[in-house]
């Protein structure tokens, strides 16, 4: 939608959504019903998890905003070690500034506050937004600001203060996007405030969407109004016993047009989007304590390590209803991986037409699949990590995993597009995700195994399908076939570049 300009306009009531939002919002439900059977049971892992899933809150916020850019190995490392300048050295992919790594503290040192208020009861307020404002900017003396004539210079932050002078953003298509004015920022916050408790029975995750928007749209502080959305977020959600959603950096652009599509008077993207990212986070946490390693690092001998790893497992298999949730889960995924076996094998024909029509005579490809209880459902076991590890969730690889490959062959060289159905959680926790992995071997070798092979596309938070035992197989075919082709049509892409 094109304009001249969008004025500021004042807070605006949460809307009534139709339909269209309800699969991915019923789902979240579902999920969060598995999440509550395995994190109840084990305090101790869904506190670790819950650690990770701050740290990487704390780093990707700033990454969005663009105040500093952190190496994914080395952010991987954040997440699973601690924020220290020791992670950072182990990690090797990159060096961070300690001033960089204070910044991203002072932002996990303002989630850890968000939890623990959470858990109080302690609920939005403008006091709060305040907290959360000088908090997380606690380490940030100035900000970049514009002056009337355009020149660009670093200005003095107010930490916790309303701002003083107007801030405005331009929109993607060009037109200037108003923010409040200084003098009308308390009243509008006030009112935001009023109106978010009157929605207290409406789904949390609509509620953190419109409030989000609407504090967003205010953008009532000079700086640090992305961070201080993006905490209230949480907030809502942690009050719901959701887990904390992140937004990372390869879905800032989604992000950013969801918050366009806000503007104009939509609010369902936002929602989706949000949905989307709290089915991730839900099942990042899944992951269940190994005694045995926890053992190790207690300084227990080789005897205790044993005798703590055969005691989960134990618990793992007599946890109650996992005979059932297994058969349901094996169900499931047997036909889902059908579906995906014959969407793929439709394509397979048309893109081998295609490539031979008009690149090379002799191209060809072929779909193949595998999983338990056969002997191929333990192939590919490094992709399947590797999916896995970029959607931060734990594969449990015990029986292996439902797979289906398209492999394409043109010019030497080898394009392989691998879809994964794989359970997640040690134990039989009941939910299921599809991954997707593709990779590019030269052929022209002839010793494919020594050929060097090129990742082109792992899955992102939101390439990602989540079902859990009580599914019904069609239940989310609509998000299966979207991923399904806008994964492969980005495979595809770096498969033809490749052929000259």
């Amino acid at each position: 939608m094109t304009m001249s300009g969008m004025s500021w306009s004042e807070v605006e009531p949460l809307p009534i959504l139709n339909g269209d939002v309800q699969p991915v919002l019923e789902s979240v439900n579902s999920l969060q019903r598995a999440w509550k059977t395995v994190v109840s049971a084990n305090d101790n892992a869904f506190r670790e998890a819950r650690r990770r899933s701050l740290r990487r809150h704390a780093i990707e916020t700033g990454i969005i905003e663009r105040l500093y850019d952190i190496d994914w190995g080395v952010t991987e490392a954040l997440v699973a070690e601690g924020i220290t300048a020791d992670a950072v050295a182990r990690a090797g992919d990159g060096a961070v500034d300690e001033n960089v790594l204070e910044v991203v503290r002072s932002q996990y040192d303002t989630l850890e506050f968000l939890a623990q208020s959470a858990r109080e009861g302690r609920d939005i307020s403008v006091s709060l937004i305040k907290e959360l404002h000088v908090s997380l900017t606690r380490t940030q003396p100035t900000y970049t600001a514009t002056g009337p004539t355009g020149m660009v210079f670093e200005a003095t932050l107010h930490h916790g203060e309303w701002k003083q002078q107007a801030n405005h953003v331009m929109r993607p298509d060009g037109p200037v996007l108003e923010y409040t004015p200084p003098e009308q920022v308390a009243s509008q916050v006030d009112e935001l405030v009023k109106l978010y408790h009157t929605y207290a029975d409406r789904n949390p995750v609509i509620r953190a969407a419109w409030l989000h928007h609407r504090f967003v749209r205010i953008h009532p502080f000079e700086d640090g109004n992305g961070r201080v959305a993006r905490c209230l977020t949480l907030l809502t959600l942690l009050r719901h016993d959701l887990a904390p959603l992140v937004v990372d950096r390869r879905e800032r652009n989604r992000y950013l047009e969801c918050l366009d599509k806000a503007n104009e008077g939509d609010l369902r993207p936002l929602v989706r989007f949000f949905a989307e990212l709290e089915i991730v986070a839900l099942r990042s946490e899944l992951e269940r304590p190994i005694a045995a390693e926890q053992a190790l690092a207690s300084g227990g001998g080789a005897l205790a390590v044993l005798e703590a790893g055969i005691e989960r497992l134990r618990e793992l298999r007599s946890a109650g209803g996992t005979g059932d949730r297994a058969a349901a889960v094996a169900a499931l995924a047997a036909e889902v991986q059908s579906r995906i076996h014959a969407w793929l094998d439709d394509m397979c024909g048309k893109i081998s037409a295609l490539l031979r029509a008009g690149v090379d005579s002799d191209a060809r490809a072929m779909v193949s699949s595998g999983g338990p209880p056969s002997d191929n459902a333990r192939w590919w076991r490094r992709q399947v990590i590797n999916a896995a590890r970029s959607v931060d969730f734990f594969v449990n690889l015990q029986e292996g995993v439902w797979w289906t490959g398209l492999q394409l062959v043109a010019f030497g060289q080898k394009l392989r597009y691998l879809v994964f159905v794989q359970k997640v959680g040690s134990g039989e926790t009941g939910v299921l995700t599809m991954t997707v992995h593709a990779e590019i071997i030269s052929t022209e070798q002839g010793d494919e195994a020594a050929a060097p092979v090129e990742p082109v596309v792992v899955s992102s938070p939101t390439e990602t399908v989540t079902w859990t035992w009580a599914d019904p197989p069609g239940s989310q075919w609509e998000s299966v076939s979207d991923v399904l082709d806008t994964t492969l049509a980005s495979a595809l892409a770096k498969f033809t570049t490749g052929l000259g």
